[in-house]
């Protein structure tokens, strides 16, 4: 007695698609993270979706609460929440080990089952080779794709992108809304004593004596226009 090549057939093709979705996991991972290296080395976020997101985020934070004490942590909250198709990066991981255990759980479930119905070696010999060539496949491609390195690499790059490039510009567009707080407010002051002095202003009184103001009237609301879209 031997397997029946329906029994076979139907063993091996499960086997294959565990094994498969295993890689998979691993190559779309890998494929993820090298995607969001890119963007960093070249200071081009928004050109990645997930990068984006982070981006938007950190400058939500940082003027919510006037900077962001702890970059790195953010960075690995954000990370942490990283999701593809609904799962997260973690998620996806780890099905990928367990769906290789599961091919080859299939595989090995062939062989008993030819064993007790006393199948010959040649016929399990399929079983054998499709073990053996899944497991180095998956580790092969394990070790091509270093999750733990991308992740690390990432980790660092964006890191630097937010700390050196976002966090630098948020700064100093934070300064310079300052500066012209401070200049509104002056101007605004002016016109107020403007005001006043010319309705104590004696009849016949000359007015050149009186200051001149810092800025024109149309400077003030040229200046009141340019605070107004870096405080958006």
């Amino acid at each position: 007695m031997k397997l029946s090549d329906i029994d076979q057939s139907f063993i091996m093709a499960m086997a294959v698609i565990f094994m498969a979705l295993g890689i998979l996991y691993q190559v779309v991972i890998g494929v993820l993270y090298q995607r969001m290296i890119q963007s960093t080395d070249t200071l081009s976020g928004g050109d990645n979706k997930l990068l984006g997101q982070c981006k938007e985020r950190f400058i939500q934070c940082y003027k919510l609460n006037g900077g962001v004490s702890n970059i790195a942590v953010f960075v690995d909250k954000f990370m942490n929440r990283l999701r593809f198709a609904g799962m997260s990066m973690s998620l996806m991981k780890h099905l990928s080990g367990q769906l290789m255990l599961a091919g080859v759980f299939v595989a090995g479930f062939g062989v008993c089952k030819g064993i007790i119905e006393g199948s010959r070696f040649v016929d399990l010999l399929p079983f054998y080779i499709l073990s053996l060539f899944g497991i180095y496949l998956y580790l092969s491609v394990c070790s091509i794709v270093d999750i733990a390195g991308r992740r690390q690499m990432l980790k660092t790059n964006l890191t630097d992108y937010l700390e050196n490039h976002v966090a630098e510009r948020l700064e100093h567009g934070m300064a310079q809304k300052e500066k012209l707080l401070r200049e509104l407010e002056q101007v605004r002051n002016n016109r107020k004593e403007f005001q006043n002095e010319e309705k104590e202003q004696q009849p016949g009184e000359s007015s050149h004596t009186r200051p001149e103001p810092i800025f024109s009237e149309d400077e003030a609301m040229e200046l009141e226009e340019l605070l107004k879209s870096l405080m958006v």
